[in-house]
């Protein structure tokens, strides 16, 4: 019998776009909704860090995430919400390889590049350069390849908004 559909939503843009708040906002609204879903923060199952990781991480994360979505859906969970850096479309085979009948919905994040910056200096305590390039280069890599289906705007928007906007857009919340 093939695998019942699972929606789900995947939110992504540049370093510093917001990609965490907006993740933990649209789950908190999921949750208000009593919607049966579970919530990854990809980078947050790929807290490895070996010499191998470099080659790796990305068969890591989702090597990970096919482990644990079993669990979420034994318990209930009829969607996913994921959040994470993904450079092309074609990587979103990734995730329906991890999640079995997965129909991914990608939404961009997108700021100016002022606004990344800002954000990524408000947040890191020590020298933001790094963080920045990285911003700078996403953010225009992104906007060459334009990987979503929905993009939302997060400059002068309420990270509640935002997150209402991305379960709109995948038809979560009405």
């Amino acid at each position: 019998m093939p695998p019942s559909v699972v929606p789900v939503l995947f939110v992504t843009g540049p370093i510093g776009v917001g990609k965490t708040a907006v993740l933990h906002a649209a789950d908190a609204l999921l949750i208000d909704a009593g919607a049966q879903h579970a919530t990854v923060e990809l980078e947050e199952i790929a807290g490895c860090w070996t010499d191998k990781m470099e080659s790796s991480r990305a068969r890591l994360v989702y090597a990970n995430l096919a482990a644990i979505w079993p669990n979420f859906a034994a318990l209930g969970a009829s969607r996913l919400l994921l959040s994470g850096l993904l450079e092309q479309r074609s990587e979103l085979r990734l995730v329906s390889e991890a999640v079995p009948g997965a129909a991914v919905t990608l939404v961009r994040m997108h700021a100016p590049l002022s606004v990344l910056k800002q954000r990524i200096r408000h947040r890191e305590p020590g020298n933001p350069d790094p963080e920045i390039d990285g911003a700078r280069w996403w953010k225009e890599r992104l906007d060459q390849t334009r990987p979503e289906d929905h993009l939302v705007e997060t400059d002068d928007r309420s990270v509640d908004d935002i997150a209402r906007d991305v379960l709109r857009l995948a038809s979560w919340l009405t």
